[in-house]
């Protein structure tokens, strides 16, 4: 969280001082260009002028002394070019009217046009500057002045400034890093913090809170906020596992003690009331089922579930095994399919129960000739446990609500408080794991339970 911080204020930091930078070195090169060009139209203007004077009185020796001078002070080559093209004196030899950085210079002065600014020279860019100047007025040209002016004393000097910016905006980046590192610990350790204490909390240690006194104010209203919240559902998770156990203890009693006492009325009940009597028991019975498992899904659904290594292979075969007598009486095929042994992750007893739940309810709803299998499989880096049956299944709408509790299938008139589902699926989901159902391939109902897997055992070779 910090380092992501910290990355997005050094690049916001980084675009506001190149944008900062960037104008100003622009501004910088074009007016050191602006200052060197306007030296140079002075200098042009002044030899056009001498030179206009001494054109006309034939008298050229003392400029060409004068432009030769100038030339070896200060580096600078001077013509004066006639109206036809012709260099009529310079200051040194080499100076071609029809260079391509020269002509277009030249024809604009020899029609009258005063020098302009060619655009900026930036210091990766090693030409000269050229300013030309007409020799006369508008009336009467009698040539152009022309001077070609080294400019790396120009591009030195803007590399230099821009030396200096760049040396600004790392300084500014620097301070700006070592301030970023506080800054980013003080803003993201309530929201480091914060996650702590969320998962914590998600693992069932509902004691764990934040400090709120730390971090900007917006930080430290949600601690504060959230620290409330986990106040009042910690409250009410006591409040509902006090009621689970003060049930438990209330009402186990009273029914057990209906029942017996029922029991003992079964001699005095006349034979005519033998129905009655057996439907009273029945209802007793059913009550005191409906009961512990209610109470089964509340424990499920508040109570943390402290995972372990188990072996879904052979919980699979225990549970194959103990079912085995109910599917024969009920005239079901029950069978194990899949690998032998599974390493997987869930609490004690869950996937014992959830089996139970499961194989049940396929016995149940398959009814005689049916075929019940359970699979156990490696599937997506876990263990998955599926119940098949080639009963009459499910619609995707009754799939999709069976986990509900106390949903029944509406046209099965099965006793049953509707929670054995409810039940499973919560002791899976406790469990870090996903309750499935989908139609199975032979068009009954596929009940696959995922769970996280688990290194498996490695067992010493017998000696």
């Amino acid at each position: 969280m910090r380092r992501r911080l910290l990355i997005t204020y050094l690049s916001l930091l980084g675009v506001a001082v190149v944008a900062f930078l960037l104008p100003l070195s622009v501004t910088i090169a074009s007016r050191e260009n602006q200052g060197m060009f306007i030296d140079r139209v002075d200098d042009t203007t002044r030899f056009a002028t001498v030179a206009g004077t001494w054109l006309r009185g034939g008298r050229l020796s003392t400029l060409q002394s004068e432009i030769a001078e100038y030339d070896r002070l200060y580096g600078i080559g001077v013509a004066v070019v006639l109206p036809d093209g012709v260099v009529r004196i310079a200051s040194r030899a080499g100076i071609d009217p029809d260079a391509p950085l020269l002509r277009d210079e030249i024809r604009a002065a020899l029609s009258g046009s005063r020098a302009q600014p060619a655009g900026v020279i930036w210091p990766w860019q090693d030409r000269p500057m050229v300013v030309a100047e007409p020799i006369g007025n508008s009336g009467a040209i009698d040539g152009a002045v022309v001077t070609v002016s080294p400019t790396d004393g120009l591009r030195t000097s803007i590399g230099q400034q821009w030396a200096v910016l760049a040396a600004i905006g790392l300084m500014l980046l620097a301070v700006g890093a070592a301030l970023a590192i506080p800054i980013g610990r003080w803003f993201a350790r309530p929201l480091n913090e914060l996650d702590e204490v969320t998962h914590a909390i998600s693992r069932g240690e509902l004691t764990e809170r934040v400090h709120d006194d730390v971090g900007p104010p917006e930080l430290r209203r949600l601690a504060s906020s959230f620290n409330i919240m986990a106040a009042r559902l910690s409250a009410l998770i006591d409040r509902q596992r006090g009621f689970i156990s003060y049930a438990s203890h209330q009402l186990r009693t009273p029914l057990a003690s209906v029942r017996l006492r029922v029991e003992n009325l079964a001699d005095a009940a006349p034979p005519a009331d033998a129905a009655e009597y057996r439907l009273v028991v029945d209802e007793v019975d059913r009550l005191s089922a409906i009961f512990e498992a209610v109470l089964t899904f509340a424990r499920a659904d508040t109570e943390s579930a402290e995972l372990t290594d188990i072996d879904a292979g052979a919980i699979a075969d225990d549970r194959v095994v103990a079912w085995q007598a109910m599917a024969d009486a009920a005239g079901v095929r029950l069978t194990r399919a899949g690998v032998d042994t599974a390493a997987a992750r869930a609490a004690a007893q869950t996937l014992d129960q959830v089996l139970d739940v499961l194989v049940h309810n396929a016995i149940k709803n398959g009814g005689p000739g049916a075929a019940v299998q359970v699979v156990v499989g490696r599937d997506a880096g876990g263990v998955r446990i599926a119940v098949r049956d080639d009963g009459p299944g499910m619609t995707e709408e009754q799939m999709a609500q069976a986990m509900r509790p106390f949903w029944r299938h509406p046209d099965r008139g099965q006793a049953g408080a509707g929670l054995g589902l409810a039940i499973a699926n919560a002791l899976v989901t406790a469990s870090g794991g996903t309750l499935r159902l989908r139609r199975s391939a032979a068009g009954g109902l596929d009940a696959g339970v995922w769970l996280a897997g688990a290194p498996a055992r490695v067992t010493e070779p017998a000696e």
